[in-house]
């Protein structure tokens, strides 16, 4: 027991010492990234775009039709995977930080189903077709989600088990409602089909707009909880005694990972795995402080969605592929991984 305590405080202290002192370079890299994949997927698509004719675009001149396509289709959808981007790795963040759990994640937690479940609802049964209406419906689905699942799993010990089967079940009963009822409403069935395996095609405008507020507000209260975050790592008890309070600290998550992955679902669809992937990449370089995880994730949350969409581009072009499956496709390695590592 004493070699493996030893042994945890000689990685911790490796992680604090060397994580943070590479942090200035690992961004200087994923901000290179991050602006070599927005110009890649403004040019990218079925109509591939030159870097003259983008040149020609910027300086008033070059075809109409192009600068229709760009303007219409190919920022929009890049701005929207950006703010999906940032989005999903802070609710990632937010909610490891919250369960002490490398596993949780919207998507394994069930968040997402519950949001794309009301999505559904609103769609076929509620009539609903106004934007606000579908980013409303997504909002309070992650919400109830997020408290059903955290009070059956954190109830007792708050095993980590117990919360990971939480999800899973409450994601598997609900994503089987919700095929039941479009397969009964074939209108509904054609509407929700590439929605709901994550696609960024065509983000509608109107929805952005929608959730835009909701996203700002969430963002601001997740930089108002790192620091109880950060005191509630090492364990209630510990938490109170640095003026924290834990039962505040988790419904104040629990709320901003509901607006977060509620507007990134009522934008997108689900989209699963990144919120999992991208805490644990840029965890190494940051240690375990929430904020600098948080900024962080704020660069390679949009790192892996623009990545992402643009293999979803070009896998099968000139058709494609929704976006939902290339992180699916990346993000179940990584979370094998985590399972061998035991941590």
């Amino acid at each position: 027991m004493t070699t493996s305590l030893r042994e945890v405080r000689a990685d911790a202290d490796v992680t604090r010492l060397r994580g943070p002192r590479r942090l200035p370079v690992v961004g200087l890299v994923l901000l290179v990234l991050l602006c070599a994949l927005l110009v890649t997927s403004i040019l990218i698509g079925s109509r591939p775009v030159s870097p003259t004719a983008l040149l020609a675009l910027l300086g008033g001149e070059g075809d109409p039709d192009l600068l229709t396509l760009l303007r219409d289709v190919r920022v929009p959808r890049t701005f929207a995977a950006v703010l999906v981007g940032i989005t999903l790795a802070w609710a990632g963040a937010l909610m490891q930080g919250m369960t002490r759990n490398p596993l949780a994640d919207p998507g394994l937690l069930g968040v997402s189903s519950g949001a794309a479940f009301a999505v559904t609802i609103a769609l076929s049964w509620l009539g609903v077709r106004s934007a606000l209406g579908v980013a409303t419906a997504s909002v309070i689905g992650a919400a109830v989600m997020t408290v059903l699942v955290l009070t059956l799993g954190l109830r007792g010990s708050g095993n980590d088990s117990r919360l990971i089967l939480a999800g899973v079940a409450f994601s598997m009963s609900v994503g089987g409602i919700q095929t039941s009822i479009t397969l009964l409403n074939p209108r509904a069935l054609d509407a929700m089909r590439a929605w709901s395996a994550g696609s960024l095609a065509t983000p509608d405008a109107d929805v952005v707009s929608a959730v835009l507020p909701l996203i700002g507000g969430a963002l601001i209260l997740s930089l108002l909880l790192t620091r109880p975050l950060n005191a509630l790592a090492l364990g209630d008890d510990a938490a109170r005694g640095l003026g924290s309070h834990p039962l505040r600290t988790r419904a104040g998550v629990a709320v901003a990972a509901a607006l977060l992955v509620g507007a990134a679902t009522a934008i997108a669809g689900p989209i699963g795995f990144a919120g999992l992937m991208i805490p644990h990449l840029v965890r190494p370089f940051t240690g375990p402080d929430t904020r600098r995880i948080l900024l962080a994730s704020a660069v390679a949350g949009p790192v892996l969605l623009l990545g992402a969409d643009v293999i979803a581009r070009v896998a099968l072009w000139p058709g494609e592929i929704p976006v939902g499956v290339v992180t699916a496709a990346l993000g179940a390695p990584v979370l094998l991984m985590l399972i061998r590592r035991g941590r």
